[in-house]
């Protein structure tokens, strides 16, 4: 078993979703980051770009998924959610930094961050995001 949680401050709260990677599941994680982002009194619109940045994430990786498993790790503390997305992949694949998903992934997060590393005889393919709420920031 692979450790997908994100690398988040003790106190902080967490939830995984282990899930068939299929895009008709991607709605629901959709709904769980926004019912996180609700609670952590991010606005609107903060809502609204970390649903569309988990689905880009998802969206990145269903296709490289080779057990047909996605895992989604969210954490939340004082007003700072990372969401981590992961699947394990046949082959590593390249870092598109210039794709139009990534270009979109990282204007709607506070940042982003994708990585391949091996794991369990294939490859670990990780998408981290974070997104801190304007309130939380100094």
């Amino acid at each position: 078993m692979v450790d997908n949680t994100p690398p988040s401050g003790q106190g902080a709260q967490l939830i995984e979703v282990r899930t068939a990677a299929v895009p008709h599941v991607v709605p629901t994680l959709r709904t769980i980051v926004a019912d996180i982002a609700m609670r952590q009194d991010f606005d609107l619109d903060a809502v609204e770009d970390l649903r569309m940045a988990v689905d880009e994430a998802c969206s990145m990786l269903l296709p490289s998924a080779a057990d047909g498993h996605l895992t989604c790790v969210f954490s939340w503390k004082d007003g700072r959610i990372e969401v981590t997305v992961s699947v394990l992949s046949d082959s590593p694949e390249p870092d598109d930094e210039t794709g139009l998903s990534w270009q979109l992934l990282t204007a709607l997060a506070t940042s982003a961050r994708r990585s391949v590393t091996p794991a369990d005889g294939g490859y670990l393919s990780r998408v981290e995001l974070i997104r801190e709420s304007e309130a939380a920031r100094p």
